[in-house]
């Protein structure tokens, strides 16, 4: 059954200066009865009332857009007079949010006002003293590309129909290569972030280290197989032991590497486990290195893990989680700590980390070509996939993400507007920042400087002299002085459990607004609270 008239478009509708004030986004817009066929004479057609709230002309565009520019300012400025974080309870904010649900159309001007409660009640990242987790403020030209990402829409699993963002992503993996001095034959894919982004590094290792086909058969194998092993530090993000759980390979197929006093794997013992697994008939398939731990910023021993890969009988693959770290590469200071990761057989870093990205950005990086496609690879009748131009790519085959954001969208832009040599200084900025803040803890009464940065990460302690508590009592006042920073508005940190059960306080700079002044004050901050409490 065909209409044989065409709706009226809604961007052809009058509209008048006043109407806009006091249209709801959902308002219904009453237009004369269209004539119809005989056929459909019967039909009550919903096409009498238009939602006009669907379909925004480009003056609603226009003043919409001019009101969100103010909240977007709102949420980007104005630090001095902002907290890190809110204050207030977790049940008064839920109440500020709880509405029934809406039934007609709620008006503009009352969508902004919740707009503004939801700035009011977020955690501030970008602030220049948000030093807790690896949270990086947002570069606002990754801003205007996260915004142009939802606009234009991009499911970016086909070529057909996202011709332009799978360039975009493609070109983008090709300039990761070039930052990071990997070979031409490398291949990548972009996602949500570090913990999707190891999950596809460890399918991929999964995949192509199994002995017998693990798509088709499982990770049992055949009867008498060994169980496959995943080896990472003890320091490692525990996203990894959530791989190979969701990967069907047990929590016990990952093997805990103890670490060393500055918080990087023990290659020996590594050895000694790799060795006890081979000897019991099991399968060492991968060991998972951090480039940045999350906890102290320790860069595991990559060119010793190399050269013992590279001379071990059987292939071991060598998998470099770099989330955090891996854009220090371009820091000439740090760089060489790095420069083996080009041996590694798979590399994942997260955009939104270090390269100042909007959330959410994560990237996957694989030496060996086709490895992607082959671990995720399907043709199906359902997905019109390019078959025939052998220009386009289906990066749907990459992934196990079918529905996909046009991710790359933003950082690409972020690329162009400072390119390699701004994020080389920024970056070399925040490291610097950081090595600052240690000389600031060594050379203040009453704080120990526990780790030496490799990165961007510090942990101390507050040791009040004099003071007469147990290692509890020091725990706990740790955690004391975390708070009190927060609720006093000076810094937002986090704590570090370190070797020995010791609580530390942890600071993380991957903030183009840190300055020095908010490294002294937090330092100076930290110690006097210690002493009032150590005091009380």
């Amino acid at each position: 059954m065909t209409h044989d008239f065409i709706p009226q478009r809604i961007n052809d509708l009058p509209m008048d200066s006043k109407s806009f004030s006091t249209l709801a986004p959902n308002s219904v817009i009453n237009l004369p009865a269209p004539k119809l066929s005989n056929s459909t004479n019967q039909i009550n057609l919903a096409t009498e009332h238009i939602c006009r709230g669907f379909d925004w002309n480009s003056e609603i565009w226009d003043r919409v857009a001019s009101e969100i520019n103010l909240l977007v300012q709102k949420a980007s400025t104005n630090w001095d007079n902002r907290p890190c974080v809110p204050h207030d309870d977790a049940k008064h904010i839920r109440n500020v949010f709880q509405q029934p649900l809406p039934v007609k159309a709620v008006e503009f001007n009352t969508l902004l006002g919740h707009l503004h409660k939801v700035v009011d009640y977020s955690g501030y990242n970008g602030h220049p003293r948000w030093l807790a987790y690896i949270t990086s403020s947002p570069d606002p030209v990754g801003v205007l590309g996260a915004f142009f990402t939802a606009a234009i829409n991009q499911n970016n699993n086909l070529w057909r129909i996202a011709p332009g963002a799978t360039s975009i992503e493609l070109q983008c993996i090709e300039w990761f290569k070039e930052m990071f001095d990997l070979g031409a034959d490398w291949e990548g894919i972009f996602s949500s972030g570090g913990q999707l982004a190891n999950i596809i590094a460890c399918a991929t290792a999964r995949h192509l280290q199994c002995p017998w086909d693990v798509r088709r058969h499982g990770v049992a194998g055949p009867e008498g197989s060994g169980r496959l092993k995943f080896y990472t530090s003890d320091q490692a993000h525990y996203c990894h032991h959530q791989a190979v759980e969701l990967l069907g390979m047990g929590s016990e197929a990952i093997r805990v590497v103890p670490s060393d006093s500055f918080y990087r794997m023990r290659l020996d013992r590594l050895a000694e486990m790799v060795a006890e697994d081979r000897a019991q008939g099991h399968i060492p398939v991968a060991v998972i290195a951090t480039a940045g731990t999350v906890g102290t910023g320790a860069i595991d021993p990559l060119d010793d893990l190399v050269e013992w890969i590279q001379n071990q009988d059987e292939k071991i693959w060598l998998h470099i989680d770099g989330a955090y770290g891996l854009p220090a590469y371009l820091v000439p200071e740090v760089s060489f700590q790095m420069a083996a990761m080009r041996h590694a057989d798979s590399i994942s870093f997260d955009p939104h980390k270090w390269l100042y990205s909007p959330l959410d950005a994560g990237v996957t990086l694989v030496r060996h070509p086709h490895a992607l496609r082959q671990t995720f690879g399907f043709q199906v009748s359902y997905l019109d996939q390019n078959l025939l131009d052998t220009c386009g790519v289906d990066l749907v085959d990459f992934t196990p993400e079918n529905s996909r954001p046009a991710r790359a969208f933003k950082v690409w832009l972020g690329l162009m507007a400072h390119g390699i040599e701004g994020f080389r200084t920024q970056i070399g900025q925040d490291i610097r920042l950081i090595k600052y803040m240690a000389k600031l803890i060594e050379t203040t009464p009453d704080l120990v400087l526990m780790t030496e940065p490799d990165l961007s990460i510090v942990c101390w302690r507050v040791e009040p002299q004099g003071y007469q508590g147990n290692e509890e009592d020091l725990n706990h006042l740790q955690v004391h002085i975390l708070e009190e920073l927060e609720k006093q508005n000076i810094a937002f940190l986090s704590k570090a459990k370190l070797h020995g059960g010791k609580l530390a306080l942890r600071a993380c700079v991957v903030n183009f607004r840190t300055q020095a002044t908010d490294i002294e004050a937090t330092v100076q901050a930290s110690a006097d609270i210690g002493r009032q409490a150590a005091q009380a």
